[in-house]
């Protein structure tokens, strides 16, 4: 182990610097900073191509482990190349408010990848780490059965492996970090060449301060850098057709981080279309002679953008022969049924939901609510609006869209991002209402928003504002996260103690861990915290995937037969999910018999049970259990059951 996020950093500057190189035929015109940024990003992307290939070969990660670090290492001389980007002087008047301002966000963010995730990191535990853990320990890249995000595009989470593989969790998330700097210095720079100085302070603050960015920039989400590719690739379009003819700099940097954005996450392929789809319309509605080799250019950037992306969708092809695995078309492991469920959860977010589908007069309720709802963006309890706060979009992003129009002194570039937006918008809607899946248009927003202050005669109305709503992210983190965070990064308190009162599920996977083995293999049910596990698993629930038979089980011995089979030794069942309510698990554990009394559930209800697909396993096991199918090993924490007035958290059961 190299030591806290020190091997991503280093591989970090090495894409930055190699990113320089790349990128120097179309980027010599550009502000330093945004030269920086766009280097740093391009060099991350490339890396996370890289190691595609390197993961489609059989132990390719347990064969050239060293291979992305010595050629990142050996690019940071490249730096010296671009040694006139780093120039940079401190203002000495009101805007060193601005740089403390940052500075106080990087600090924050750094202390969040120190510490240990926890279940308010739901998806960096769930997916986003869990899936290159499992990679790394196969030695490549493959489809893992029931995690279908192991078959998204993840030009993003493929660099995780290199991460946890020399820096653990710190490692994965630095990427994150790293980001966020970058996405700080694009920002400032792109707003600096367009609107100046000051404009490019408070474009930085604006985007630095979303709380939604400031959280998952401590986390192995990737919303963070897949926004920055894709809002970069809708700016730099914008400024490829902000003189009416096609640019060609920036239309290839557009097609890059376009590419980069649907190589990292499915809603990319949607940014593609709404920018060509805005492109069309401003390049044709210009001169006559020009729009013949416009097409041709536009034809050719969506070919290059697709093509970037292309091998993450030929892999699914030929793994689960679906390009857009779980979605449209279905594929190996799925079905319809699961992909109802996966489509209704998506939907839940937001409002204007009804039962025949979205209310289309909700959309302008819908965007504002970013601003004022926060909790109906973010999960747990989005239907309800109980999510977190610290995945709002918050006002200054709002502000830089809404107000352009009402100004009367946008031109073709704030024009045509606005078009991208409402397109967008209108996909978001329809798809799914998630905040993080609005922080593509994040980094265009805020550059939108530094002009405001400089073009517009209240401008300062509008700094007044992003200054609030910087405060007000600087206060929320400050004291909801920073605080709680310092306490296990300064070792006042352990990060075994810091996880065990945090994450339900901590302390039974390290009892699991010594359990089972690395020759067992559990099923998790209502548990998808399987990161934390050092043991072969796999999420279990009927819905996650079709590979455990239960349309075909009706006796406990098909139940236990059919999971022997798919060499399991052991089940472990999570009972502090919010998936069922207490009273209904108290009589589900008691007709178990595990401290040898049974006491069945009632007929009528095993027969609601049975009836439901997504929940007949419940029955088959507390049945298993009761015959002596299936063996009581644990329960978490230990010794609260079958004694004790503390109701497990968890049991686990060899088979």
């Amino acid at each position: 182990m190299l030591g806290p996020a020190i091997g991503t950093l280093c591989v970090a500057l090495g894409c930055l610097g190699l990113g320089q190189l790349l990128l120097a035929r179309w980027t010599a015109a550009l502000d330093p900073a945004l030269r920086l940024a766009t280097g740093g990003l391009a060099g991350l992307g490339l890396l996370g191509t890289v190691t595609f290939f390197i993961g489609m070969i059989p132990s390719g990660f347990q064969g050239v482990p060293f291979v992305p670090y010595l050629l990142s290492l050996a690019a940071i001389p490249l730096l010296w190349l671009s040694r006139e980007n780093l120039k940079f002087k401190l203002p000495r008047d009101i805007r060193l408010l601005g740089v403390l301002t940052l500075v106080v966000v990087l600090v924050f963010s750094f202390v969040a990848v120190l510490s240990p995730s926890t279940a308010e990191d739901w998806d960096s535990l769930a997916y986003h780490m869990a899936v290159p853990k499992l990679w790394i320990a196969a030695g490549h890249i493959y489809s893992v059965p029931s995690l279908h995000h192991s078959n998204f595009p993840d030009v993003i989470d493929s660099l995780y492996v290199w991460g946890l593989k020399f820096d653990g969790q710190s490692g994965a998330k630095a990427f994150s970090f790293f980001f966020l700097a970058l996405g700080i210095l694009a920002t400032f720079g792109f707003a600096r060449q367009r609107y100046g100085e000051k404009a490019g302070w408070w474009s930085a603050i604006a985007f630095a301060t979303i709380p939604a960015i400031m959280w998952e920039s401590g986390t192995a989400y990737i919303d963070l850098g897949h926004g920055l590719y894709a809002g970069l690739g809708i700016a730099f379009a914008a400024l490829a057709a902000s003189e009416g003819e096609l640019e060609a700099s920036p239309l290839a940097l557009s097609t890059i981080f376009l590419g980069l954005a649907a190589a990292s996450k499915y809603t990319g392929l949607q940014t593609i279309l709404v920018v060509g789809v805005a492109l069309f319309i401003f390049v044709f509605a210009g001169k006559s002679e020009a729009k013949a080799k416009a097409a041709k250019s536009l034809v050719i950037a969506a070919v290059a953008a697709l093509a970037i992306a292309s091998p993450w969708y030929i892999k699914n092809i030929v793994l689960v022969k679906n390009p857009v695995y779980p979605f449209v078309m279905g594929g190996a492991n799925w079905d319809q049924r699961r992909a109802a469920i996966y489509k209704n959860q998506q939907q839940e977010f937001g409002v204007g939901r009804t039962e025949e589908g979205r209310d289309k007069l909700a959309i302008g309720a819908s965007v504002l609510g970013l601003g004022y709802q926060p909790g109906r963006y973010v999960d747990p309890g989005e239907t309800v609006g109980l999510g977190a706060p610290t995945g709002a979009l918050g006002i200054a992003m709002l502000i830089g869209l809404f107000l352009w129009p009402l100004s009367g002194k946008a031109k073709r570039f704030e024009n045509l991002v606005l078009v991208v937006t409402l397109l967008f918008i209108g996909m978001w809607f329809f798809l799914s209402q998630q905040s993080r899946y609005f922080m593509s248009i994040a980094p265009p927003a805020a550059i939108l928003l530094g002009g405001l202050v400089v073009r517009l005669r209240l401008g300062q109305v509008v700094a007044g504002l992003t200054a609030l709503q910087a405060l007000y992210s600087v206060w929320l983190f400050g004291t909801q996260r920073y605080l709680d965070q310092m306490e296990v990064v300064t070792g006042r308190v352990s990060a075994d103690d810091y996880q065990t009162k945090r994450i339900s599920f901590y302390g039974a996977s390290k009892e699991i861990n010594k359990t089972v083995g690395p020759t067992g293999k559990v099923a998790l049910y209502d548990e998808v915290f399987g990161f934390l596990l050092d043991v072969p698993y796999m999420w279990a629930n009927p819905g996650h995937s079709t590979l455990i038979p239960y349309d075909s089980m009706s006796t406990p011995d098909d139940f236990v037969e059919g999971l022997k089979k798919l060499g399991f030794t052991h089940v472990y069942i999570n009972l502090s999910s919010q998936v069922k309510a207490r009273v209904f698990a108290q009589r589900w554990v008691a007709s178990m018999a595990l401290n040898g009394v049974q006491n069945p559930l009632p007929p009528e209800e095993v027969t609601k049970l049975t009836a439901d697909w997504q929940s007949k396993w419940e029955v088959l096991l507390a049945e298993a259990a009761a015959n002596g199918k299936l063996h009581f090993a644990q329960s978490y924490p230990a010794g609260t059951f079958p004694a004790g007035d503390r109701f497990p958290r968890g049991i686990l059961f060899s088979l």
